[in-house]
Order: C-alpha cells, then sequence, then structure tokens
C-alpha cells in the first residue's frame, strides 16, 4: 500500500536529503522485548530486572563486562533490519553514558546510538546525542562527528524517550520530542544487514517496543551525501600499508616512502572523510601504527592555498618533499584540537605553498585510539587539479 506524503515543518529536514513522493509500508506485528531475564542474555553481567520509575524494567551496568570485555546485553533472538524501534533510557547516577545497540553482529560489529550524561539538560550542547557504528571492534566514534546533535535530556533516573527509523542506510532518530527528529544519519556506516539489539552503559531500559518495516519518513536506500558538491575536498588518495609505529617514535628520513613503496587507491567517504579503518581494522589496544597518504595538486602558477585539516590521531604533512606540519589531537587530553578529539576540518589549517607543476602532499597518519583517518578540503580549488 503506499499513502501520499504531505509536506509539513517536519519533514523538511527529511525533504532537504532526499525527494520522495510515496513511501512503502509493510504492516508487521508490533514485538514488544519483555523485561524479563529469560528474554535477555544476561550471563556473567550485571543486570536485574525491576520496576523503575513507574515501569518494568532492566537495569545494567557496563561493569559487568564478560571475559572478552564485552558489556552489551542483547536481546535473545531479536533481528532487525528495517523499521521502528521505540524505547525509555534512562541514565543512572554517576554514568557517562547510556547506549543502544541494532543491527548487531557480533561483539564487534553493530550500529548504535547513545545519550551521554553529562550534557543532560544542556540542549544547544551538540554532544549530547551522538551516532556511531561499530565495525570490526573499531568504534568509529572520533570519525563521527557530523552524527551529534544537542536533545532535552533528563537526568539521572529519569525516562527519556527514544525512536529510531531505520530504512537501509538512513536512519532517523527521536528523542523526547517526537514530533521532530533530533538527528537524521543519511548514510550509515555499519553492516548492512539484520542483526540483534543490545544496551550498555549503566541505566535503565523499559517499554522497548519493535515494529518491523514500519519505515514512515524514509525512501529507500542511501540518502544524499550533504559535501557531494563541495568541490574543495581532497577525495582522491594513495595509501601504503600500515607498519608498527612505536609509541615516542617520530617518523625520519628513512621512514619516507621510495621508489619501492607499494600504494594502493582510496576514496574519500561521506563528509569527504578518509577512512583508514574500514580497510585495516583496530589497531591493537596499547600498540601505535601509521600509513602514508599521498595526494598531487596540480598548480597552473605558483599560488598559495590554505588546507583545513581534520585529523584522527595524529599526522606528519610533507610538501614535495619538505616537512610542513605536525599535528597530534588525542581525546581527553590537554593537546586535543577541537571539536572533542575527534575528526574535523575544524582541527586545524595549513599554509600549502604550491609551485607552479605537479605538488606531492604526503601525510603520514598514526592510530592509537578508535578510528583513524583525515578529512581534507581546499580553501580554493581554482587553477587547480586534483
Amino acid at each position: 500500500m503506499k499513502q501520499q506524503i504531505n509536506i509539513t515543518p517536519t519533514r523538511l529536514l527529511i525533504l532537504s536529503f532526499s525527494i520522495f513522493s510515496f513511501v512503502s509500508f509493510s504492516f508487521s506485528q508490533s514485538q514488544e522485548v519483555p523485561m524479563q531475564s529469560e528474554d535477555w542474555a544476561i550471563e556473567n553481567r550485571d543486570a536485574r530486572f525491576e520496576v523503575h520509575e513507574g515501569y518494568p524494567s532492566m537495569y545494567f551496568n557496563d561493569s559487568g563486562a564478560d571475559a572478552t570485555g564485552n558489556s552489551i546485553i542483547q536481546a535473545k533472538g531479536s533481528s532487525f533490519y528495517n523499521g521502528t524501534i521505540e524505547f525509555d533510557l534512562a541514565i543512572d547516577e554517576g554514568a557517562r553514558f547510556v547506549s543502544f545497540y541494532f543491527r548487531q553482529q557480533d561483539e564487534n560489529n553493530s550500529e548504535h546510538v547513545y545519550l551521554r550524561a553529562f550534557f543532560a539538560g544542556n540542549h544547544r550542547s551538540s554532544g549530547g546525542f551522538q551516532y556511531a557504528a561499530v565495525i570490526d571492534g573499531v568504534n568509529y566514534w572520533d570519525l563521527s562527528f557530523p552524527y551529534q546533535t544537542g536533545v532535552t535530556m533528563l537526568g539521572e533516573g529519569k525516562w527519556n524517550h527514544i525512536k529510531l527509523i531505520v530504512r537501509d542506510r538512513q536512519m532517523l532518530a527521536y528523542v523526547n520530542d517526537m514530533e521532530r527528529p533530533a538527528l537524521y544519519i543519511p548514510i550509515l556506516d555499519g553492516i548492512d544487514r539484520p542483526g540483534g539489539i543490545g544496551v550498555d552503559g549503566k541505566g535503565w531500559i523499559a517499554n522497548l517496543q519493535i515494529n518491523p518495516d514500519q519505515v514512515d519518513g524514509l525512501s529507500a536506500g542511501m540518502g544524499y551525501d550533504p559535501l557531494h558538491n563541495d568541490i574543495r575536498y581532497l577525495r582522491t588518495w594513495q595509501v601504503t600499508n600500515p607498519i608498527d609505529f612505536p609509541f615516542g617514535r617520530e617518523p625520519v628520513e628513512a621512514d619516507l616512502p621510495g621508489s619501492e613503496t607499494q600504494w594502493s587507491g582510496i576514496q574519500a567517504e561521506h563528509h569527504g572523510l578518509i577512512n583508514l579503518s574500514r580497510p585495516f581494522g583496530q589497531t591493537p589496544r596499547g600498540e601505535r601504527r601509521l600509513v602514508w597518504l599521498k595526494a598531487t595538486i596540480k598548480a597552473g602558477e605558483p599560488v598559495d592555498r590554505t588546507l583545513d585539516l581534520g585529523i584522527s590521531d595524529e599526522v606528519y604533512v610533507y610538501l614535495n618533499g619538505s616537512p610542513l606540519y605536525v599535528g597530534r589531537n588525542p581525546y581527553n587530553t590537554p593537546a586535543m584540537l577541537e571539536p572533542s578529539g575527534r575528526a574535523s576540518i575544524e582541527n586545524t589549517q595549513i599554509d600549502l605553498p604550491l609551485k607552479k607543476g605537479e605538488n606531492e602532499l604526503l601525510i603520514g597518519v598514526a592510530n592509537y585510539f578508535f578510528g583513524w583517518g583525515i578529512v581534507a578540503r581546499l580553501n580554493d580549488g581554482s587553477g587547480l587539479d586534483y
């Protein structure tokens, strides 16, 4: 059955990214996940079932991780792909966040959204509600800066109502306000197939209801990258394989790529991100790795440009063989760059004195925490080829 969609203010966010006239609905029976022990995989986890603030609920505490360090508590037998999920979350005293996972393949692969407790009561702070994929054990948090927003979030022990509408590679998320989406994700980063649902952090969940295939407001497929039309981004690079790069080590001339270096192509994903986590996976905890990225910029005449550069976690920048810039963006340290140690073109700006002809831009990227990659944007691409 097809239903005409009226253009209302609540649709404007959606229509700005996706043009459509009809949405197909497949009405399936609503599924409510009971808050009782036999319906959740709570073995070796810190969890209990109780009435909290008037609702039967499950309390969970991520200090109760299993032997692998996995603290996610999954609903038994759950499998979700497209549809609507609604639930209530409350954050416990002293918690940093509460997270909800969906399309979870295993402990290393899932999509998830989460409330960050220290932003409760501050709806103009953009870090209150965030989305990030977890892929091959890598939490994409530091690569997902565009995917966050401020929400009206209630404080310790109080219920926050959340609704997620998911279709293919897109998601709409509502938090407390069910009329206006808090967050629109045009391109989900995770594995595009059905998976389980679960929670972690420290808090309570209640009233978990799944409506399969109810995708009101979303067209099929992938949404539109809002930076698609911005030709200033450097989207085409060559990349080496990663090497071990112990802490405290800095690149020397012998570390620079030479004639025998093997290169492969890599293209930017959405938002201009050169995502090194996708091909190279997780850096083992306590270790550090390095790759080299190379791009060629052709100039018709000598010209000065600037490069806005997003960093995760460290970069060593060379132009035409000469060192140009060293940048570090270590999360949760005094040295981290704005915004909050995440990869964004707001991190830093570098002067690029380009010569006539071909210019080689070489960037060593080191990683030791969560995701790794860069975002690179010229202030002006006119007169250049790249």
